[in-house]
């Protein structure tokens, strides 16, 4: 294997070897903020992540398949535009860190808000593990914290 130009996924007994290039894992993440979310396309959530799938959200539970579904499916039904940007990705091995952000205006109940009407937009930092061209892990840093304050919940920040 030259440099670290691939990774070798399924390490395990019975798995099979299949050699991803580093690209192909940015492109496979890219698909998820451009097509499911930005895109809406749903059904491709499935075919993009592993039954397997666990994702780590930053002060909560693991979660798996079903409720991180729930959880893109409520973002979406409260953010009508919701468009993501890319603006950073690095990949080594079979993770892919993905810098973003996110625009909508807030059009239905968000964390147990009603919709504002406002305009928000929100950053964070995804860090997807990869096997077998499919999301199998995610750990999400998230400015909650900053959206709440551009829907009301929290009131004028004091920064």
């Amino acid at each position: 294997m030259a440099g670290r130009d691939h990774v070798l996924a399924g390490r395990g007994p019975g798995c099979q070897h299949v050699r991803v290039g580093l690209d192909e894992n940015k492109a496979l993440v890219r698909r998820y903020y451009d097509e499911v979310l930005t895109g809406r396309n749903r059904e491709l959530l499935d075919q993009l992540v592993d039954p397997s799938f666990v994702s780590h959200i930053s002060g909560g539970a693991d979660v798996g398949m079903g409720a991180y579904a729930a959880a893109v499916e409520a973002t979406l039904a409260a953010f009508a535009d919701l468009v993501v940007t890319v603006h950073d990705q690095v990949a080594d091995e079979d993770k892919v860190v993905t810098r973003w952000s996110a625009a909508g205006t807030h059009t239905g109940r968000f964390a147990g808000v009603a919709a504002s009407g406002r305009s928000i937009t929100v950053t964070g930092i995804h860090i997807h593990r990869l096997r077998g061209g499919r999301l199998v892990e995610h750990w999400e840093e998230l400015n909650l914290l900053g959206a709440l304050h551009q829907i009301g919940a929290l009131g004028s920040p004091a920064w």
